[in-house]
């Protein structure tokens, strides 16, 4: 390979000042192998000094574009949440804004639904409620008979007074009824021996009571009514009256 090139002497040039120095190497190929060689790599290393012409050329793009790099970075829902602000703060009837109407939409909404709610109370009559006592005119009996706890009351009372507790708490029943109470009129203890006590009940119907029969004072409904009472008190109230051994009929 030696025998292919053919080197020239350097050449050094100084000044006087010895600011500077030139080294000059030529080489000359000989039969052009070295030609190619060197060609070869400078077509390697001129990509490599292009790059950063392109690189810089999109930095510029980047930035003419006008493209704002903090909004990039931000989170979707932080760019939506500015996005809404934004919307609300628009002015879109006279100088008020939409978050402002909407506020008062809302506001009259609320405002008309409770003055509505408050009228249909105050004006709103229940015709249920409406009845004349005086115009029950119909009698509807009941009789039955149950038996008392022996435990609940002293054996030797005399039978009156123990009457008129049982009787008293009978009324108390029927007259706290809301459905029985418009309608019921009198209890009666027939008959008291031993721990059995015969009864009577007496309510007043209108003229028209064919509803009443059938459903409110029906025999299952003014049973139950007095049940339900007897199986809430508890087992050692005074005159307690034992659930399972009330009986009851129609007359």
């Amino acid at each position: 390979m030696t025998d292919a090139l053919e080197l020239k002497p350097i050449q050094v040039v100084c000044d006087n000042n010895n600011a500077s120095s030139d080294q000059t190497i030529e080489v000359i190929p000989g039969n052009g192998t070295c030609s190619d060689h060197l060609r070869s790599e400078r077509n390697e290393v001129s990509p490599l000094l292009s790059t950063p012409q392109v690189t810089e050329n999109n930095s510029e793009q980047h930035v003419d574009g006008g493209v704002d790099a903090d909004s990039l970075t931000r989170p979707k829902w932080s760019r939506e949440l500015r996005r809404v602000k934004r919307e609300l703060n628009e002015v879109v009837v006279w100088k008020f804004k939409l978050w402002t109407v909407l506020l008062f939409i809302f506001i009259t909404i609320a405002l008309v639904i409770g003055i509505s709610i408050i009228v249909c109370a105050v004006v709103h009559d229940d015709e249920d409620e409406k009845y004349d006592k005086s115009s029950f005119v119909v009698g509807r009996f009941f009789r039955g008979n149950f038996t008392l706890d022996a435990n609940s009351f002293i054996s030797n009372s005399p039978d009156e007074e123990t009457m008129r507790e049982l009787e008293k708490q009978l009324i108390e029943v029927y007259s706290s009824s809301p459905a029985l109470e418009r309608y019921f009129y009198s209890v009666t203890i027939n008959n008291l021996q031993d721990t059995a006590a015969q009864f009577k009940l007496q309510f007043m119907m209108p003229l028209e009571h064919e509803e009443l029969i059938r459903y409110t004072l029906s025999l299952k409904m003014v049973k139950n009514v007095l049940l339900q009472h007897l199986y809430d008190r508890d087992t050692g109230a005074p005159f307690y009256i034992k659930p399972t051994s009330l009986h009851m009929e129609v007359g």
